[in-house]
């Protein structure tokens, strides 16, 4: 027995050098891909950063012009119904479209767009209603939240869109959906 206990030593004695090695290439590559990581991790976040910070300035600038469209057109025409009507409006519009799969109620949509008289009346609905996220199942983010006119592009249907249409031509509200 000592005869193969002094030869499992003698082995170990000369493969010691290759072995070390090996656990030092492994410990080295760990630390490399480690710090590879970190630095991966580190410019990812900067680059979010960056998209967070030029995301911000174009919420803010969307925003403003939003503000300047209502207060531009309020200037020139009155809305035939109190702030609180669109508001309501809003979110009962919201409400018909927020899921991107069934459960929505797409018709009450196009007809609470029927309430829109003049350019006014949609500059208010437009600004209250803002920009709302959809999801799926009511859990999901469904893409980046969307505005008035974009919630009403991509969820109703080409038959419903031309009703809208129809209904602010013969009234004269300048705005159409595609």
């Amino acid at each position: 027995m000592t005869g193969n206990g002094n030869k499992l030593q003698e082995q170990l004695m000369s493969n010691l050098p290759m072995l070390l090695l090996a656990g030092g290439a492994i410990y080295l590559a760990s630390k490399i891909l480690k710090g590879a990581g970190q630095t991966a991790d580190s410019i990812a976040q900067a680059l979010q950063l960056k998209k967070s910070d030029e995301q911000l300035k174009s919420e803010r600038q969307s925003q403003q012009a939003i503000e300047r469209y209502t207060d531009d057109v309020l200037k020139k025409q009155k809305p035939t119904r109190p702030d609180g009507f669109w508001a309501q409006l809003a979110e009962r519009i919201y409400r018909d479209t927020r899921y991107s799969s069934s459960g929505d109620n797409h018709e009450d949509a196009r007809y609470c767009m029927t309430y829109v008289f003049n350019d006014a009346d949609f500059a208010l609905l437009y600004k209250y209603y803002g920009k709302r996220q959809e999801t799926w199942f009511g859990v999901i983010p469904d893409g980046d939240p969307k505005d008035l006119t974009m919630a009403i592009s991509s969820n109703l249907n080409a038959k419903q869109k031309k009703s809208i249409n129809d209904n602010y031509a013969k009234k004269g509200v300048s705005i159409r959906f595609v």
